[in-house]
């Protein structure tokens, strides 16, 4: 109890500090912004099912509202907050008949605080994470290889839902703490790492794990002690300038692990296994050809996702190109 309350003290008085400090030079300033999009998709699944006949098109709409907060200390130390509303695909929505599911109910996409300085930045808060430095094939408008293609799969006949560019769950938002380097370099060169570490992959919000390694239905995360970690370079060698990416996660599974995990749409039943995941990613760019970037990366999942007994290796490679021509962009991307 008192680790709790001298943790608690402690994480109090920076607050009321920077506060303070902010309060003799600027004032807090309050951002809001977001997106709407309509996508319309076509799309064919080899593998289907005689009971199921699978459609080919359909509509959706994704929309996100993002509410960021800054403020500036006397000691040039800028802090703030970002809140995010989605109905992104953690959202679900079920009709009276039962047997339609959409994603228009708004939830919290991300919830963070932050503080940056010449010392880099540390968030706090519900956010992907380091996994944002990570380089993949290049894309254009809201999602390609990046997931958005998900969507329109039937989540039975994949792996699972989760399975994307790069690598562990692009839009997972566990609680975690990340700290980022400042980018250290010069106009031609410069690097950056980023770390995160989550206590419980997949517990946002309030909710707090209790108990490990419960048989029933007891809410427990499937992993513990999530640490994530990415480098990333950027070059200008004019005319080429270039974008690079390495990163490694690891985690600890319970014990007992989860039986029917909701983050899963296979739902494995038995014990989840520790596992160690990396990638590699890099875009070249020309600008000597007007906008062409062409790029990609290799992933490797190790055990992320599977239970004892399930060891075929989990890769993920994307490939893509796209043109850039004042305002107007095309992309082509392949995923495996």
């Amino acid at each position: 109890m008192r680790k709790v309350l001298l943790a608690t003290t402690a994480l109090v008085g920076v607050a009321f500090a920077g506060a303070a400090n902010a309060a003799a030079t600027s004032p807090i300033t309050l951002n809001v912004g977001g997106y709407t999009d309509f996508v319309a998709g076509f799309f064919h699944e080899a593998q289907s099912t005689s009971a199921k006949k699978r459609t080919s098109n359909d509509f959706e709409t994704e929309f996100k509202l993002n509410f960021d907060a800054m403020g500036k200390g006397s000691n040039g130390i800028e802090y703030g907050a970002n809140v995010s509303l989605w109905n992104g695909s953690d959202a679900s929505n079920t009709w009276a008949g039962g047997n339609i599911t959409g994603t228009n109910p708004v939830q919290v996409g991300s919830a963070y605080v932050w503080l940056s300085g010449a010392f880099g930045k540390v968030l706090l808060g519900d956010e992907r994470g380091a996994s944002d430095l990570i380089v993949y094939a290049p894309s254009v408008g809201e999602g390609q290889t990046d997931g958005r293609y998900t969507d329109f799969l039937d989540p039975t006949t994949m792996a699972f839902t989760s399975f994307h560019a790069s690598g562990i769950d692009n839009t997972e938002h566990s609680t975690k703490i990340t700290y980022y380097t400042p980018k250290v370099g010069n106009d031609t060169h410069k690097v950056q790492v980023g770390v995160s570490y989550a206590t419980n992959m997949y517990d946002s919000s309030q909710a707090v794990q209790n108990y490990r390694n419960v048989a029933g239905t007891i809410a427990q995360s499937p992993y513990q002690n999530y640490v994530e970690a990415t480098a990333g370079y950027w070059g200008n060698l004019r005319p080429v300038t270039l974008a690079l990416s390495a990163n490694i996660s690891t985690a600890n599974a319970g014990a007992t692990g989860v039986a029917t995990p909701t983050m899963f749409a296979a739902k494995p039943v038995g014990s989840f296994q520790d596992f160690t995941a990396w990638g590699l990613g890099g875009q070249i760019g020309f600008s000597g050809l007007s906008g062409l970037t062409i790029g990609g990366s290799y992933q490797d999942l190790g055990r992320y996702g599977t239970v004892q007994g399930q060891n075929k290796a989990q890769q993920t490679y994307t490939l893509g190109a796209k043109y850039e021509m004042d305002k107007v962009g095309v992309a082509a991307n392949w995923v495996n």
